[in-house]
């Protein structure tokens, strides 16, 4: 979840704002028992409720990765200096202490400290499990001069390759070994020590490429892409990961095309909305922009509001066909609770 604000000079990036939107959204459902129940199946044939419930399934992991392109965005246009990397740290650490103790209280009734220490430590504390992207956000922090150092040389070239590796070691070839596993009954894997990082590490890759794809493609480039284009680009990336974790079985999910749904969202976000950079944001506009500001603290609140309200929107996960419907539902209110008290808090602050 970014921390930093998408504007620049009073002037919203609506489309980052947008984005932010959809990933919070896609964040709560991820941990609600509708998604769950989409990977939960007890059929020896494909349907098309499976296939629907795969459809979301695939759709929900692009969330962080979403969140990443835009800190990616928003962190490595400009150089920063160690002493705002030192404050951004402690102030998130901060936060992550803070409501990771609330979250945990909430959750549990009590909080006990030699367990909850250890759970902090390895970003498993019961009740906080949504957290744990603060603590990679943490780690993106810590290595932004040297990002920033790569960002500042970065051209679409580079973003063109840094892509098309992707492709190919987290997509192609593990797509390749699943075939061969699954026809010669084996377990092929590529090598753990095998670790390029810009190409593999979620946390380097994704504000890497966010940064370059909105903020190296010149409007001439830009003018060139048809934002259906980039929804062609989700949809075969989903359905091919539907097709491979069908093949694999629903334990083991094929994730390996996650990065070209989440650049198909960005993309296609930023091609419908970029026509009204610099521009009035009308009504709708504007609402997206002080939603977008509400989401760190929606992302923040969600696992303590959840406690209360989930077990009344969404029950004890046993609803069958309308559990993902009921968590749908979950995610609008919590998003509207959780919005409602952060712009409170925020009008307060001001005052």
């Amino acid at each position: 979840m970014p921390l930093e604000s998408a504007s620049k000079r009073g002037e919203k990036y609506l489309h980052l704002e947008l984005l932010r939107i959809i990933a919070c959204f896609l964040v709560i459902l991820n941990h609600t028992a509708g998604y769950i129940n989409c990977f939960v199946y007890d059929k020896d044939y494909i349907t098309i409720g499976l296939i629907w419930n795969l459809f979301i399934g695939m759709l929900v992991k692009i969330n962080v990765p979403l969140f990443f392109m835009i800190t990616g965005s928003l962190l490595l246009g400009k150089d920063r200096d160690y002493n705002y990397v030192f404050r951004k740290v402690l102030k998130t650490f901060g936060i992550l202490l803070l409501f990771s103790i609330v979250a945990n209280f909430c959750d549990q009734g009590h909080i006990y400290v030699p367990g909850f220490i250890r759970g902090f430590a390895t970003a498993k504390v019961d009740g906080a499990g949504p957290y744990w992207y603060l603590y990679a956000y943490i780690g993106i922090l810590l290595i932004l001069p040297f990002m920033r150092s790569i960002a500042s040389r970065l051209s679409t070239q580079d973003v063109a390759y840094i892509i098309i590796a992707r492709v190919i070691i987290t997509g192609l070839i593990p797509m390749i070994f699943l075939f061969l596993n699954v026809i010669m009954d084996t377990n092929i894997y590529i090598a753990e020590d095998f670790k390029p990082v810009i190409f593999t590490v979620d946390c380097v890759f994704y504000p890497l490429v966010g940064f370059g794809l909105d903020r190296l493609l010149d409007k001439d480039k830009l003018d060139k892409l048809k934002a259906f284009s980039f929804v062609l680009l989700f949809l075969g990336a989903n359905v091919i990961e539907i097709f491979l974790t069908w093949i694999a079985g629903l334990d083991n999910v094929f994730r390996g095309f996650d990065f070209l749904m989440a650049i198909g969202v960005f993309m296609f976000i930023k091609l419908i909305m970029g026509k009204r950079a610099g521009e009035e944001p009308g009504k709708i506009g504007s609402f997206i922009a002080v939603v977008g500001g509400l989401t760190f603290g929606i992302y923040l609140l969600d696992p303590i509001v959840g406690n209360f309200l989930k077990p009344l929107i969404i029950g004890d996960g046993n609803n069958g066909e309308m559990l993902l419907l009921r968590s749908f539902a979950y995610c609008f209110i919590s998003m509207a609770v959780c919005g409602f008290i952060t712009f409170i808090y925020k009008k307060l602050r001001k005052k």
